[in-house]
């Protein structure tokens, strides 16, 4: 199935240039100077934001996979989606984030209100305002959510349901279980699961189109608690709840995993990324800072934190509104170095480089794979929350979706409980502007609305031949597979895409996924990959012991150093 080229920022970009021009002659400020080799190339700048990006699909051999088509007599059976939530206003209790916007913006404030002013590129800030709220949803978060509940619908739906044609979505009677769709209680977790709702079961744009549909009669939810008081255990973001509190009626309260492993949030352990990422600003930010001090107004103490928060802004203004006065301050080079930081912090916080990163994601891949075996999780001593996982009512096996949403740090902290180590790959601290080519990339794994997909594929062979170039799909027995007759192929693979990107399954340590160009694996031997990967975690040890921090810029494999 070739997956739609869709550029969400395409509908932002073309109409912010124009207005950017509009709202520039409209001011009267003095003349601009321009800052030499800054760019205001909106495209380039919006792929150096890295968990800040608005969503743009992978081509499928980004990951290196060369062999990128379904092989004959296959299709896909089964989908697992692990969603994070679409764009969102700034995090006001993220120091590195929303707190350090709103330093800025008062910093900023205090100035004009004390009569001061700002010259030339930064002239505007003598009018500006933050109009940015506080970590909800944006509107074109909920655009691209309801999207991508489109796409999954034309990509996944079509086949898993064997789709009439012209079928815009979900249809009830093709199934006597209502579809579970799970979530946290934070509002824009929440918010993004509804979007995507109204994308994949369509009752805005049905042929008898009304005021008023119960479009929620379709599909169930199971909410984890995040944001409440108390213990919870939580896969998508993690913590412990004790089991009366689940229930409200046909609404399921249920949680997510970052929470539930102490040691990810205490200081030392949980800031190494934040420690790491600072230093790399103190590295590419300095020219920049210089450049833009001789703008502000005598007096006005302007620092590197100054300077990062103008790029925040740049990107959750263009987010939010479309349009932002500070993209185009900074050079290629410092697009680069800020994409390269955050690479660095989410390396450092929620990947191979933090000692808890593969216990902040085990517990979906125990949900996962509990999932493919047809098995409850009936104990659990990691995120999992077994008083939900011990029931079908609560974790249904055997359904023909999944859809989980949750927080970029829990895309890459499965990642790494995986073992993926493709994306193993320790950043340069030292280097800028940084390597290009780099594999772990936060903009490519996870941008807003980032979407891990663990497809299981049905094929008539144990041995299918490779398919070199990805094909449409227009019914599932176009390429002679036939599970839908047989209401159960012979022989089942998993394949997993990032954003669209097929993941190298050869990758997955220990090499039991080794052995196809296509990097489908055998369901078996990829059960077989994760045989380890509880143990690895050391979850316990990891989560709520006491050890020494290493913060010299290691490679730690998610796990406490041994």
């Amino acid at each position: 199935m070739a997956p739609a080229t869709l550029f969400y920022i395409s509908f932002l970009l073309p109409w912010a240039h124009a207005l950017a021009g509009q709202y520039r002659s409209s001011q009267e400020q003095q003349p601009l100077q321009p800052l030499e080799s800054t760019i205001d190339d909106a495209d380039y700048i919006s792929h150096h934001w890295g968990q800040l990006s608005t969503y743009r699909f992978n081509t499928p051999g980004l990951f290196g996979v060369k062999d990128i088509g379904l092989p004959d007599g296959c299709q896909i059976e089964q989908a697992h989606l692990l969603q994070r939530h679409a764009e969102r206003f700034p995090h006001p209790g993220d120091a590195q984030d929303g707190l350090n916007i709103e330093r800025f913006t008062t910093k900023v404030t205090e100035a004009i209100e004390g009569g001061k002013h700002f010259t030339g590129p930064l002239a505007f800030l003598n009018s500006w305002r933050n109009t940015l709220g506080g970590e909800f949803l944006t509107g074109t978060g909920a655009m691209s959510e309801i999207a991508s509940g489109v796409h999954f619908w034309n990509t996944y739906g079509r086949m898993l349901y064997n789709a009439s044609g012209g079928q815009l979505g979900y249809q009830p009677e093709h199934t006597d279980r209502r579809p579970l769709l799970r979530s946290t209680t934070q509002s824009r977790i929440h918010n993004s699961l509804n979007n995507w709702a109204l994308g994949f079961f369509g009752p805005s744009y049905q042929e008898s189109a009304r005021f008023s549909a119960n479009w929620t009669d379709d599909f169930r939810t199971l909410l984890i608690p995040e944001v409440e008081p108390g213990a919870w255990n939580n896969t998508l973001a993690g913590k412990q709840l004790p089991k009366e509190k689940f229930f409200f009626g046909d609404l399921s309260l249920i949680v997510l995993a970052h929470h539930c492993c102490n040691n990810s949030e205490v200081h030392g352990i949980g800031t190494i990324g934040d420690d790491h990422m600072w230093n790399y600003a103190g590295l590419y930010l300095p020219h920049a800072t210089k450049r833009l001090i001789k703008y502000t107004p005598k007096h006005f103490d302007l620092q590197i934190k100054d300077t990062y928060a103008m790029q925040l802004l740049c990107a959750y203004e263009t987010q939010f509104l479309g349009v932002s006065e500070f993209c185009s301050l900074f050079t290629r080079e410092e697009w680069q170095g800020f994409e390269q930081s955050l690479d660095i912090r989410f390396f450092y916080k929620h990947s191979f480089g933090n000692p808890t990163a593969r216990s902040q994601g085990i517990g979906y891949v125990e949900e996962l794979l509990a999932r493919l075996q047809g098995k409850l999780i009936k104990e659990s001593n990691t995120s999992v929350n077994s008083s939900l996982t011990d029931n079908e009512d609560t974790f249904p096996l055997g359904m023909k979706f999944y859809a989980d949403f949750t927080h970029d740090k829990m895309l890459l902290a499965t990642l790494t409980a995986l073992s993926v180590d493709y994306f193993r790959q320790v950043p340069d601290l030292k280097k800028y502007p940084p390597n290009e080519d780099r594999l772990f990339r936060v903009s490519h794994m996870a941008p807003f609305t980032a979407r891990l997909i663990t497809e299981v594929i049905g094929c008539d062979s144990p041995y299918p031949k490779p398919q070199k170039h990805e094909r449409v799909h227009y019914y599932a027995s176009q390429y002679g597979y036939d599970g839908h007759r047989l209401k159960k192929s012979n022989h089942r693979f998993v394949r997993m895409r990032l954003n669209g990107g097929i993941l190298p399954m050869s990758s997955i340590r220990g090499g039991a996924c080794k052995g196809r160009s296509d990097e489908l694996c055998p369901l078996e031997k990829f059960v077989e990959s994760q045989e380890k990967a509880k143990e690895r975690s050391n979850y316990k040890e990891a989560c709520f012991g006491e050890y020494d921090v290493v913060n010299d810029g290691r490679d730690v494999d998610g796990t406490v150093p041994r």
